[in-house]
């Protein structure tokens, strides 16, 4: 099943570029995508991840040592929200099992709610 979150942080763009430079360059594995921008009050991002355990391994490997690495505890704390996704779109992406039929421009899938 999907996995998706919104979290924003009371950060700046700047801080923001720091943290993505040691995180999602190469794109991590099981990411589908991820946006991010500047808010009012700092930064909003929106990530979609083809599973959690994806991001779980993500965090582990990759986002904890890279917070560790910019001085831990010192990072702002976000408002973190996860979203188990019940409907993803994929733009020009290919089927799978399951899914909607798509057409030539989008693939949807419907996922299993959990319980």
């Amino acid at each position: 099943m999907h996995y998706a979150f919104v979290e924003d942080v009371a950060a700046s763009w700047e801080q923001y570029e720091s943290y993505r430079a040691l995180t999602v360059e190469p794109s991590p594995s099981g990411l589908i995508v991820l946006v991010a921008g500047p808010t009012d009050e700092g930064i909003r991002i929106i990530c979609v991840w083809e599973s959690e355990e994806a991001w779980l391994r993500f965090k582990a490997d990759r986002l904890d040592p890279a917070i560790a690495a910019l001085g831990g505890p010192a990072r702002p704390q976000p408002t973190f929200r996860d979203l188990r996704a019940a409907h993803v779109v994929f733009p020009g992406g290919p089927a799978t099992a399951g899914a909607a039929t798509p057409t030539p421009s989008h693939k949807e899938e419907q996922c299993p709610r959990s319980q």
